[in-house]
């Protein structure tokens, strides 16, 4: 399938686009990276007993065990960056080929300086509006002193559904909000200062991406 020009897409109205998607074998092998990476973080802050019963479980089912920890504190964002090698089998995926069709080589930024390229994963369970932050755009993260962007680059944000259930859950957005200049403030959360729009959710337009496992925004 013809992919439409990207750059076209990301600077018309809705500001985003869909239809890129990974490949079922591309979606189980990042399925498997990200499996390794959450039981390395939970063996390395939880007994051998929980790690084996978080291992039997799966990822997927990570809400039924989530009270034998402390969520808040086992997952902030640097524990949930890719390692250097799973980043390296990611960008020889077909996804990543296919916007390099239309940019070219590009570099993933590299936001929290862990020294290479960054990948990360959210873990989102079940009924817990905490677990994700307030609508926000990336660049007021920016903004308030956490990452620049290089003179003469710009950032484009992929993500992609790993596992969700269509319609029910998933990225959430605003069409269009690019065009638009958002009152915002930074506020203290997890160690940093975080940006907070100053306008109810209830004020946007506010929809989710109907993804299946694997499609990408």
């Amino acid at each position: 399938m013809k992919i439409p020009n990207i750059k076209v897409a990301l600077e018309n109205e809705s500001g985003y686009l869909t239809g890129l998607h990974l490949t079922q074998d591309e979606l189980i092998k990042i399925q498997s990276l990200i499996t390794s990476s959450w039981l390395l973080n939970i063996g390395n802050n939880t007994t051998p007993q929980i790690a084996e019963e978080f291992k039997s479980a799966g990822i997927n089912r990570y809400h039924e065990l989530a009270h034998l920890l402390d969520h808040g504190s086992m997952w902030p964002k640097v524990s949930r960056i890719l390692n250097p090698d799973a980043v390296a089998e990611i960008r020889n995926m077909s996804l990543i080929r296919r916007l390099e069709d239309q940019f070219g080589y590009f570099e993933i930024s590299d936001e929290d300086n862990v020294g290479h390229e960054e990948m990360y994963w959210r873990l989102v369970r079940p009924n817990s509006p905490t677990d994700v932050g307030p609508i926000h755009a990336d660049a007021w993260f920016w903004g308030l002193g956490h990452g620049v962007t290089p003179p003469g680059c710009k950032r484009v944000k992929v993500w992609i559904a790993i596992y969700c259930t269509p319609g029910k859950d998933g990225f959430k957005f605003v069409p269009g909000s690019h065009k638009h200049e958002w009152p915002y403030h930074g506020e203290l959360k997890d160690v940093i200062i975080k940006p907070k729009i100053d306008i109810s959710e209830e004020e946007l337009d506010v929809v989710i991406f109907n993804s299946q496992p694997g499609e990408a925004i």
